[in-house]
């Protein structure tokens, strides 16, 4: 019984000590037994070295203490500092590239920002221009925005938001690209498109919209867009561009605001 109890003991005081070890290690980041090894490995280097000088070992063990050191400093000091050299620029890269990304998307919408949206239609002008491919862009206003926001909050506003670039994702192609522009516009860049095709897209786009019902609670809201259209020329550059797209989508609001015009073409 008593060396039952004794077992039993010590068995306690080893669950004890590992469970205060696996606490202290969780609680310092394990940091602790790392800086214990590290210290192990200098003394058992060092204790070789004295050995050896004092002739109190023989060469044998003093090379196998030598070893132990050495594999114990690689493993804890130079495995660590090589993979933090060589992961760092990587790590740093990775990040850069994570914020440049989240800097040219929207927060609202999910999808590019004015930013964004701007460097891809200057990217896309400058492929146009130089290999004189179509490139059509559209102007695209949800009709009544700031009223949603205004009656229904600004929640219901996003969601409107959040919904309309939901449409774009499903019904663009995939070299096209969408951006929000404005407060309430957004603009739509389809590269190899010519003006005619580009006005059947932005049908289809306004289509969609006023079949999809933004959902805020418990209200329901019918969106309508309007639409501008244009097609790039060559040698234009940005701000004239824009402005012709502007003037477009200034002509299809001019319709009315009962239902969504068709879009129209500058």
């Amino acid at each position: 019984m008593e060396g039952g109890k004794k077992n039993m003991d010590s068995s306690t005081q080893a669950g004890s000590g590992s469970g205060f070890a696996s606490w202290y290690q969780s609680r310092n980041g394990g940091l602790a037994v790392w800086r214990t090894l590290l210290v192990m490995a200098f003394l058992t280097a060092g204790s070789a070295v004295i050995a050896v000088s004092a002739g109190m070992s023989s060469g044998a063990t003093a090379a196998i203490m030598v070893l132990l050191a050495v594999t114990l400093v690689h493993a804890l000091v130079l495995t660590p500092v090589a993979r933090l050299t060589l992961a760092g620029p990587a790590a740093k890269g990775k990040a850069k590239a994570k914020d440049s990304e989240s800097d040219a998307e929207d927060a609202v919408s999910g999808i590019a920002n004015r930013r964004g949206i701007t460097a891809a239609l200057l990217n896309a002008m400058a492929y146009a221009n130089r290999y004189n491919h179509p490139l059509s862009v559209a102007k695209i206003e949800i009709e009544l925005l700031r009223d949603i926001g205004s009656a229904l909050g600004r929640r219901a506003g996003d969601r409107a938001l959040q919904t309309v670039a939901s449409v774009f994702l499903e019904t663009l192609r995939m070299p096209d690209r969408a951006g929000r522009y404005g407060d309430e516009d957004f603009l739509i860049i389809l590269p190899h498109t010519l003006l005619k095709n580009a006005n059947q897209i932005a049908e289809r786009i306004r289509n969609r919209i006023e079949h999809v019902e933004s959902a805020s609670g418990r209200n329901k809201l019918p969106l309508t867009v309007n639409i501008g259209i244009t097609q790039f020329r060559k040698g234009e550059d940005l701000e004239r561009f824009l402005s012709r797209v502007d003037k477009a989508l200034s002509d299809a609001k001019k319709s009315g605001h009962k239902r969504a015009p068709a879009a129209r073409s500058a």
